[in-house]
């Protein structure tokens, strides 16, 4: 047999190839496998912490509410009103129920899911009504320079406005200079402040 190998020296470079090519996926097999264990329990840890923080404010009261984190207690007025919001056999109706403060609490919380990279990231997973409960909300919780860009990319992302085209290098240079003046945190302070001095509306 050994012979056979030595009068067809090509055939033990095929071999050889086979070998590397083996041993290559399997370390790309390992290196995939373990990156989606990574991102599973990332996204365990998520979903575990989303839960504590939604059964931590279920049942908001204004002392609650006082002595609450700020980020802490806009995530979970945040996360209780998505999941009124999902559960709903008619989740439009529903939304239409919330008080306004509540709209904007909750499309607040849809910026910091969706647009946490960048801001256009946002637009293009969402549409009306809650980008537009979204602009009233940055308009009334930020306002100067941060409300114009938010307002410049609503209007490029609107499919019924003709008159704003989506340019992407003009996007690109917007999506950086909104995530320079206002970041998750940045939004979970403001929001939380905002559910304290208007806890009224959200009981």
């Amino acid at each position: 047999m050994l012979q056979y190998f030595l009068e067809r020296p090509y055939l033990i470079l095929i071999m050889l190839a086979m070998v590397v090519l083996t041993l290559f996926v399997c370390v790309k097999a390992g290196q995939a496998s373990s990156k989606r264990s990574k991102v599973n329990e990332k996204l365990i840890k998520k979903l575990k912490e989303e839960n504590e923080i939604r059964n931590e404010f279920a049942i908001l009261t204004s002392s609650l509410a006082q002595s609450a984190q700020l980020e802490r207690l806009f995530k979970g007025v945040a996360l209780n009103l998505q999941k009124r919001v999902s559960d709903a056999q008619d989740m439009v109706a529903e939304f239409e129920k919330l008080t306004q403060e509540q709209r904007e609490i909750y499309a607040l919380s849809f910026i910091t899911e969706d647009g946490g990279e960048k801001l256009s990231g946002f637009f293009r997973t969402n549409g009306q009504p809650l980008t537009g409960e979204a602009l009233n909300a940055v308009k009334r919780l930020f306002g100067g320079r941060a409300a114009e860009i938010f307002e410049l990319e609503y209007k490029a992302f609107d499919s019924d406005n003709e008159d704003v085209s989506v340019i992407p290098e003009e996007i690109e240079a917007i999506d950086k200079e909104f995530a320079e003046l206002i970041n998750e945190n940045i939004i979970g302070n403001k929001a939380g402040s905002f559910i304290k001095e208007n806890i009224e509306k959200f009981i």
